[in-house]
């Protein structure tokens, strides 16, 4: 495989880079795979050993792949998540309104819960009234830090449980882009410490019995109160 001409737009290394993130995604390398050896992708790239070895170096970085020194690089867990990270630095924080965000999340994350009341299995269930419970017990403390975390591990467990690795994916990159903006206006959230239990509790009741519909309205619901409470 040559650097033709198709790619001379592209230095060597982000070539090579470029080819062999292709081929784990497509999983032509799978999780756990230990790639060729430097040598032997010198000469399916024809290229030096130079811009190998540098073209691995920024598949590390990415969380692609491990080296290990005297074994060879190998294939880590393939997560989503990590090719929707370009689009976070196009996001103008400046110009995203609280408005932007939680209508957004209204879509996605009632999605979300839809799937999670249809594709829900026990053991996740049993993750999410765990959290449920956690919740629960920062709002009987008025602990707004440990209700935050468990908010967010909730909403986490909600995207594994619906099982659809793009929703899951597109849930990371949402929820850092809610934690960067949400920053910025620092308030103590005592209407939304008075109903975040609750809000939870519906959104569990429904995944608990499988009921897709109510599921999905209420986490519409919850994501409406959030943005209000901001807005406030």
């Amino acid at each position: 495989m040559e650097y033709t001409a198709k790619r001379q737009q592209m230095s060597k290394c982000d070539f090579v880079a470029e080819e062999l993130k292709e081929k784990i995604i497509s999983g032509s390398y799978k999780s756990g795979d230990r790639l060729p050896s430097e040598s032997a992708l010198c000469e399916l790239f024809s290229v030096s050993r130079i811009t190998v070895r540098e073209a691995l170096k920024k598949l590390n970085m990415m969380g692609l792949v491990e080296i290990k020194q005297g074994k060879g690089t190998f294939v880590r867990s393939v997560d989503l998540g990590l090719f929707m990270k370009p689009l976070f630095p196009l996001v103008n924080f400046d110009e995203v309104d609280v408005d932007a965000i939680y209508t957004a999340r209204e879509y996605i994350e009632g999605g979300i819960a839809y799937l999670a009341a249809k594709n829900r299995t026990e053991n996740e269930l049993i993750v999410l009234r765990s959290l449920l419970q956690s919740i629960r017990t920062s709002f009987q403390d008025q602990d707004e830090p440990a209700l935050d975390v468990y908010d967010r591990a909730f909403h986490a467990q909600l995207a594994r449980a619906a099982h659809n690795p793009i929703l899951q994916a597109v849930y990371q990159t949402l929820n850092e882009i809610d934690i960067a903006c949400v920053k910025r206006f620092n308030k103590y959230l005592n209407t939304y410490l008075a109903t975040c239990y609750t809000e939870h509790l519906e959104i569990y009741a429904a995944v608990e019995q499988q009921d897709p519909e109510r599921a999905q309205a209420a986490m519409v619901a919850h994501a409406r109160t959030s943005r209000d409470v901001l807005n406030s």
